[in-house]
């Protein structure tokens, strides 16, 4: 009977252990990716080529709010501390993690958001607790699950982490008011010394921050995986040149993903190409990274703007890609689509 009891009270303080292992990695990774938003002053650019592709046109004037980005894709590591589980294919705790859809990158922001005391980005439903809103969609889930999902709706007001618009990934892979507009990829002409593509032979994606920077301090945003962001699918218009967030919902029903991957030719790590997929789409390089609205409240004695910090800040010195993808099946093992 003894040792029934002395077992029991093991396995509580085993069980008590866990968990407070499990709080105390969640909080450290919290804390690590709050130390590694870089603050990204807002401007207007040029976003768009008019060398390329079609739907990089027209060039046109984009004015950018000032915003913080996690100067690095989100690693395996960071994703399996937040969510629970790494479904990547290419193993390696400082990857990035694919085999993510685009839903997946929206359950995770709004976890990190609430693991850090921020207030989530995302609702569906009018909730903002990710295990409320149903089990994730996938390629073969019902369309409705889809359309449901579709739905998910962004609190501008809210300070938590989110996916970057597609116009604020562009400014950003410039290197924003200290980059060259005139580079091809981020941070150089030559993608070699930026970027994991293609010309690498081993096909396999490698540990973030291995290649250099942009002006911005951000490294792979051109190559190594695919990143999704906030837009839906869309040609591009003039008249939407202040903070454009994209097309409108459903109007194509892609995604758009930026920066090439560790299988794409240069011409689709450069900083203006567009591609896009279906937001269930999991890939083996296709990942993402995140970024945090800089929010201004008002003072309500003196009436003047106070700006939150919400980043450190950076020194001044300093669709026609093919995706290949593999969809992870718990029962049936990995099958593999090219999109």
């Amino acid at each position: 009977m003894e040792d029934n009891v002395n077992s029991k009270k093991l396995i509580a303080v085993a069980g008590g252990l866990a968990l407070a292992c499990s709080v105390f990695a969640q909080s450290n990774i919290a804390e690590k990716i709050s130390s590694d938003m870089v603050a990204v002053e807002g401007g207007t650019f040029q976003m768009g080529s008019r060398d390329n592709e079609n739907n990089e046109t027209p060039v046109h004037e984009v004015k950018i709010n000032d915003f913080s980005i996690l100067n690095t894709e989100v690693t395996q590591t960071q994703y399996k501390a937040v969510i629970g589980v790494n479904y990547s294919h290419f193993k390696g705790a400082e990857r990035p993690v694919e085999e993510v859809s685009w839903y997946d990158a929206i359950v995770f922001c709004n976890k990190l958001s609430a693991m850090a005391g921020l207030t989530p980005v995302y609702s569906l439903d009018g909730e903002t607790d990710p295990d409320k809103w149903g089990d994730i969609p996938r390629m073969d889930s019902a369309d409705g699950d889809k359309a449901r999902w579709n739905t998910i709706t962004w609190n501008t007001s809210a300070d938590g982490y989110r996916l970057p618009t597609e116009a604020e990934w562009e400014y950003a892979a410039i290197g924003g008011l200290y980059g060259s507009p005139e580079n091809l990829y981020s941070g150089s002409n030559i993608i070699s010394d930026v970027a994991w593509n293609a010309d690498n032979p081993d096909g396999e994606t490698h540990d973030v921050a291995t290649k250099a920077p942009n002006a911005l301090g951000l490294f792979d945003m051109s190559g190594n995986v695919w990143e999704w962001v906030w837009d839906w699918y869309g040609n591009y218009h003039l008249a939407d040149n202040d903070n454009p967030l994209g097309a409108k919902a459903d109007v194509t029903g892609r995604k758009m993903r930026r920066g090439g991957s560790i299988n794409s030719d240069a011409v689709f790590c450069r900083n203006a190409n567009r591609a896009s997929s279906v937001p269930e789409l999991r890939g083996v390089d296709l990942g993402f990274r995140v970024v945090r609205s800089v929010i201004v409240a008002v003072d309500s004695e003196n009436e003047e703007p106070v700006v939150a910090p919400a980043a450190n800040t950076v020194p001044e010195e300093e669709d026609d890609d093919p995706l290949l993808t593999v969809e992870y099946d718990e029962e049936d093992g990995l099958d593999v689509i090219i999109d």
